[in-house]
C-alpha cells in the first residue's frame, strides 16, 4: 500500500472514531440539536419532547430545540426527519402507533418506521381518558354508550392523531356503537372543543386534560389502562366499565435510519440515564405520565405485538383515513 493511501485509511479510521463525540455536541460550534414532533405545542408528545429535551441539553451541553410541525397526521415532521442527515443533530418525538397506522393506509407515501426511522428508545406512557362536556347529561360510560347508540351515528368525537382515531374505533367495536370523527391538528385545538360542546366524546391522554377534570371544566368517565391513574383516582376504568380495551398511550424517540449503530447506542444510553432522574420522573407524573422503563429491544417487540391488533382494528373497520 502507498504511504498517501494509507494515511487516507488512518484519517477515515479516525474520523469514524471520532463520529459519536462529533455527534453528541463536543463541538461548541455545532448547531443545536432538533427534536421535530408533529403536532402543535400543548399535547403530552410536545410535553414529553420538551421535557426530555431539557434534560438532553444539560448532558450535552448543547442546545436542544423542539419544532413542531403539525399536520398530515404527523407525517410533516416524520418525514423531515427521515430525509435528514444522520448527524446526530435531528430527531423524532412521536407516538409509535400514529407511524404504525400511517405506514399501514399510506404505504406508498407515509414513513416506513422500520425502514427510514431507527426506534432509539420509548420515553413515556399515559394512560387515555375518555371525556366529556361538562354539560353532557351523563355521569358514566354506560350513561355515554346509550347515548351513542341512540344517536345512530351522529354522535361525535375528536381526535388529534392517528392513536388516537384507532383507539376510538377499537372502543367502537368493542361497544357495538357507530360515531362520528372530527379530526384536529393537535391535542391542544380538540380540548377546547370537548369543553365548549363541540363534539361529544373525547378520549386523550392526560396530560393537555387532567387539569380541566379538576376544575370542572369536562367530565371523565373512564380511563383506558388496567388500573386506575393516580392523577385521577375517582376516575373508573374500561374493565370496571365492563369494556374489554385496554389502550396506552406511548411516546418515543427516533432517528433517521442511517444514523450509525454506535452513535444510537451512545443516544440510547444518553436517554436511559435521564429517564432515571427523579425530577423529570416526577415532572412526568405531574402531568399523569410515566417514563417508559423497558429497554430499547423489549420496547420494539411491545410495538411489533400492538402492531398486530391495530391492523385487526383497521381491517375489521374498513379505516378511512380522512
Amino acid at each position: 500500500m502507498t504511504k498517501p493511501a494509507s494515511a487516507i485509511r488512518r484519517a477515515v479510521l479516525l474520523c469514524s472514531l471520532a463520529l459519536p463525540s462529533i455527534l453528541y455536541g463536543q463541538q461548541p460550534d455545532r448547531l443545536p440539536v432538533r427534536l421535530f414532533v408533529g403536532y402543535g405545542p400543548g399535547g403530552g408528545t410536545d410535553v414529553v419532547a420538551r421535557a426530555v429535551g431539557e434534560e438532553l441539553a444539560k448532558i450535552w451541553n448543547r442546545p436542544v430545540i423542539v419544532e413542531n410541525r403539525p399536520g398530515a397526521n404527523g407525517a410533516i415532521a416524520s418525514k423531515a426527519v427521515a430525509r435528514a442527515e444522520p448527524d446526530g443533530s435531528t430527531f423524532l418525538v412521536m407516538p409509535p402507533t400514529t407511524l404504525i397506522i400511517d405506514a399501514y393506509l399510506r404505504p406508498t407515501v407515509a414513513v416506513d418506521p422500520t425502514k427510514e426511522l431507527t426506534l432509539v428508545s420509548g420515553l413515556a406512557a399515559t394512560p387515555l381518558v375518555v371525556v366529556t362536556p361538562a354539560s353532557a347529561p351523563y355521569n358514566n360510560l354506560a350513561d355515554l354508550i346509550k347515548a351513542a347508540r341512540a344517536a345512530n351515528g351522529k354522535f361525535t368525537y375528536g381526535w388529534a392523531n392517528l392513536g388516537m382515531r384507532v383507539g376510538m374505533e377499537e372502543f367502537a367495536q368493542k361497544t357495538g356503537i357507530k360515531m362520528t370523527p372530527v379530526g384536529y391538528k393537535s391535542a391542544g385545538q380538540s380540548v377546547p372543543a370537548i369543553v365548549s360542546g363541540e363534539i361529544d366524546m373525547l378520549m386523550i391522554d392526560m396530560a393537555p386534560i387532567a387539569q380541566l377534570v379538576k376544575a370542572g371544566k369536562v367530565k371523565a368517565l373512564a380511563v383506558s389502562t388496567p388500573e386506575r391513574s393516580p392523577m385521577l383516582p375517582n376516575v373508573p376504568t374500561f374493565k370496571e366499565a365492563g369494556i374489554d380495551v385496554q389502550l396506552t398511550g406511548t411516546i418515543a424517540l427516533y432517528a433517521p435510519a442511517k444514523m450509525p449503530q454506535n452513535a444510537i447506542k451512545k443516544m440510547q444510553s444518553d436517554v436511559a440515564t435521564i429517564l432515571k432522574n427523579g425530577e423529570l420522573r416526577t415532572r412526568m407524573q405531574g402531568t399523569g405520565m410515566e417514563v417508559i422503563t423497558q429497554s430499547p429491544e423489549d420496547f420494539e417487540g411491545y410495538l411489533k405485538q400492538r402492531k398486530k391488533s391495530i391492523d385487526a382494528v383497521i381491517k375489521v373497520g374498513d379505516f378511512k383515513l380522512e
